[in-house]
Formats: structure tokens, sequence, C-alpha cells
């Protein structure tokens, strides 16, 4: 009987990953493009995955001057101008990577 629980308790945790939120992580982007080792992130409880782009122009949010993205508790999205560039924060639970910086913005919400 003691086989059949641990089965059972393997099964469980197998499921609670499967099912996990996968987000990726890049500590800076440049040209769509992590110019740091790319990572994945899990997302735990209460968090989402969110990526921050910010740009100046001629750059825009599809092809930004620079970003980041990350798992991140209590994600709050926004956009905001921080002296000349503009910032926007988003979060999204919907797919696995969704943060992904190539992801089409309008795909988030």
């Amino acid at each position: 009987m003691g086989n059949v629980q641990e089965l059972g308790i393997i099964l469980l945790l197998c499921m609670q990953t499967a099912l996990a939120l996968m987000c990726r992580e890049c500590k800076s982007y440049s040209h769509h493009k992590c110019i740091h080792k790319m990572r994945t992130c899990t997302a735990k409880d209460g968090e989402s995955c969110q990526t921050v782009r910010m740009w100046i122009p001629p750059y825009n949010v599809y092809m930004p001057s620079d970003a980041y993205s990350r798992c991140q508790k209590n994600c709050v999205m926004d956009d905001y101008d921080y002296g000349d560039y503009k910032v926007l924060i988003k979060c999204c639970k919907k797919f696995d990577f969704c943060n992904d910086i190539t992801v089409p913005i309008d795909e988030w919400s």
C-alpha cells in the first residue's frame, strides 16, 4: 500500500510542475535578443510573467532600446514617461513564455 501512496504523491508533484507557468528571464535585451544568458523561471503562487520595455524615439514599443523580463510577484501593468524614456510594463499568465520579447503586445491582454 505504501508504494501506491508514493506513486500518487509523485504523480501529484509531476502534475503541479506541468501546470506551473514558465516565464522568460533576461536582464537586458538588444534588438530583440537577450544580451545576457536567457534563463527560465517558474512563476510561484501570486507571480506572473513580466516584461518591461523602454525606448526613446525613434525606437518604439515593438523595438525597444532596452527591455528585461522575469517572474514577478504582484505584477502591475503600467506605462509612463521617465525623462526622455517611454516605459511599458506588461504582465501575463496566459501561456508559458508569454513574456518573450518577440510575443506581440496585443496577445498579452
